[in-house]
């Protein structure tokens, strides 16, 4: 179980203004139902980087993972987490059907409350698996996701051959979203000598183009590597 703040809920809301007194008490109980009907699971898994070069990176057992600034975010790399954290299906499903019924609003706050649970989920077990890597001599770079600026949408895919993830039930759709939405896959690089290091001071929206992310904390400043 996370323990979720209400104001991680309004991070995912958005900007609220004038509304945010109104919508007080709606944050409350989703924060409160998000919290019991979530169960957080996670998956993750380390492999070996062979090469690192021409838009390609290329990992142990044949996978690889392809992106314009990919090689330059895995420059000095050894290894890399992958890994999955998922709320679970519990708050989609009350979501859906608080949409059916008319339930609009209160369903946009549980919907806001169920991403909240995934990021919390996942940045916990970031955090741990980073602490480890570091505990034992390795730097970390910064988190990857797939259907950013550095690796698009199609690196889903190389998630989902690395992890299996039908063990938390997670599933991968032809759209290449995730069931259930309220899950989150990363890729963390990691090396003795990596020369791109995770700075937690500064948010990796600096180098993400995505303007109307909820979860912006600054503005955006260019690529990684430009």
């Amino acid at each position: 179980m996370v323990k979720l703040d209400p104001e991680e809920v309004w991070r995912c809301l958005g900007p609220a203004g004038a509304a945010r007194e109104s919508l007080n008490g709606d944050v409350l109980e989703a924060t409160e139902f998000a919290t019991t009907a979530s169960k957080p699971r996670g998956i993750s898994r380390v492999l070996n980087v062979e090469s690192a070069k021409r838009g390609k990176v290329h990992f142990e057992f044949g996978h690889t993972a392809e992106g314009k600034r990919l090689p330059h975010l895995f420059d000095g790399a050894e290894a890399a987490i992958f890994l999955i954290a998922t709320a679970g299906p519990g708050v989609e499903t009350e979501v859906a059907a608080m949409m059916e019924r008319g339930d609009h609003i209160e369903g946009v706050v549980l919907d806001a409350s169920g991403s909240a649970v995934a990021i919390n989920a996942a940045e916990q077990m970031q955090a741990q698996l980073m602490w480890e890597v570091e505990q034992a001599g390795y730097k970390v770079g910064p988190p990857i996701t797939p259907g950013t600026e550095p690796w698009d949408i199609e690196g889903q895919r190389t998630m989902f051959d690395v992890l299996v993830a039908d063990e938390i039930d997670v599933t991968l759709l032809e759209s290449r979203l995730m069931y259930p939405q309220k899950t989150q896959s990363k890729l963390i690089p990691l090396g003795r000598n990596l020369k791109l290091v995770n700075n937690p001071d500064e948010a990796p929206c600096r180098t993400c183009r995505a303007s109307r992310c909820p979860m912006r904390l600054e503005e955006y400043v260019g690529i990684l590597g430009e």
